[in-house]
């Protein structure tokens, strides 16, 4: 054996050690694109997440907004309800007055007449 023996060795420790070396950065990277992956996953299902959560509280506004705008109709009809039942009344009572006005009217015209009894008799 000569020089190129212990080169040879040494070669070989040192093909090994690259060997192991290279094995070792395999395997890191295999695990680093699964992290990758994995990571990928979990963003998706965060972004899909956060659209749903979006997507209820857009619901849940659109609701509130429904139901705000009910209870302002309701408000509106009761306040128009209201004004009619008002104006009702006010026709109502104008109408009374009227009808007794000319009540008293007639009464006064019928007083000033005459009360005259008069017996028709036919020819026969």
């Amino acid at each position: 054996m000569g020089i190129f023996s212990f080169l040879k060795a040494d070669n070989d420790v040192e093909v090994t050690e690259l060997r192991e070396k290279v094995d070792a950065l395999k395997r890191q990277r295999r695990t680093l694109r699964e992290n990758v992956e994995d990571l990928k996953i979990e963003k998706k299902v965060s972004e899909e997440d956060i659209k749903h959560m979006v997507r209820m509280k857009e619901e849940k506004l659109a609701l509130e907004y429904d139901k705000k705008e009910i209870d302002w109709f309701k408000a509106k009809e009761k306040e128009i309800a209201a004004i009619k039942d008002q104006y009702r009344d006010k026709i109502e009572k104008n109408l009374e007055k009227e009808s007794a006005r000319t009540q008293e009217m007639y009464n006064e015209i019928l007083k000033r007449l005459p009360n005259v009894n008069v017996k028709l008799q036919g020819t026969t």
